[in-house]
């Protein structure tokens, strides 16, 4: 059903520095902007082979100044009605029965986060023609591996994947920040699953955005090209993780606050 992940969506105080942080370091493209769905001003960047949306809501001063906070993501699906159907006969819902339209023709159907443990996200279908190039420009990033959230209860998330989206438990274990994880992949999707130490990094949610990992042929090819962006890392070098994928975070204060590594897939 799922065929990837098409879009991680960031609210942020001023749209346009926003736009420009991603022109500057990660060589991205605007490829369209407006009237956001859920109120306020967006714009969509592209780099490499994968999208980006920007959210500057109606009440963007409660966002510090200079931060990027994950806000939603959107999966890609070939049939929107069909799998809308198949996830309300799973027990999920959605705020709406009808697609709506964005600025780039995509359809798009939300789910109720009151059935997906508090996480804002979206089915996303794409039009048969493409109204902006597909040429890739930016950094060498091939996909987005996954979305990582932090959850209130390890082996609960990872059951309700399991159950909700047919998703097949993959490995787990301990990640560097020395809590327990778990990753789920279901069609051309992965999430990685934190349990926190501390509850109050829930944010007051079930579970919480954290992270995504970028996916690149080359790690360290890639790494240089971020570094020469003007971006840097918050490691010494890419590590193995529990899956045995390789990977590097970037330092937060080169992007923003938020939390985003690359990935090179075994």
């Amino acid at each position: 059903m799922f065929n990837k992940i098409q879009h991680i969506g960031y609210q942020v105080q001023n749209l346009d520095e926003a736009v420009i942080f991603f022109e500057a370091k990660f060589g991205g493209i605007k490829i369209g902007s407006g009237q956001a769905q859920l109120g306020g001003r967006n714009a969509f960047i592209t780099f490499g082979n994968i999208e980006i949306e920007l959210l500057e809501p109606l009440n963007r001063l409660k966002i510090p100044a200079g931060t990027l906070n994950m806000h939603h993501v959107g999966y890609l699906v070939s049939d929107i009605i069909e799998a809308r159907n198949e996830l309300t006969n799973r027990g999920l819902k959605f705020t709406s029965d009808t697609p709506t339209v964005n600025h780039l023709s995509h359809q798009v159907l939300w789910l109720d986060q009151a059935t997906t443990n508090d996480c804002m996200i979206h089915l996303t279908q794409l039009p048969d023609k493409p109204i902006y190039s597909e040429k890739k420009t930016g950094l060498s990033i091939d996909g987005i591996i996954h979305a990582g959230y932090v959850v209130d209860n390890l082996e609960t998330a990872v059951a309700w994947y399991v159950k909700k989206f047919d998703g097949e438990y993959i490995g787990g274990g301990m990640s560097r920040r020395g809590i327990n994880n778990a990753f789920v992949n279901f069609g051309g999707v992965q999430v990685e699953l934190l349990e926190p130490n501390h509850k109050d990094q829930l944010h007051g949610q079930r579970h919480h955005m954290d992270h995504v990992g970028y996916v690149t042929r080359d790690i360290n090819s890639c790494i240089s090209e971020s570094e020469a962006r003007g971006l840097t890392m918050g490691e010494p070098q890419p590590r193995t993780n529990v899956i045995n994928q390789l990977l590097c975070y970037f330092d937060t204060s080169s992007t923003c606050g938020t939390q985003i590594h690359l990935t090179q897939l075994p």
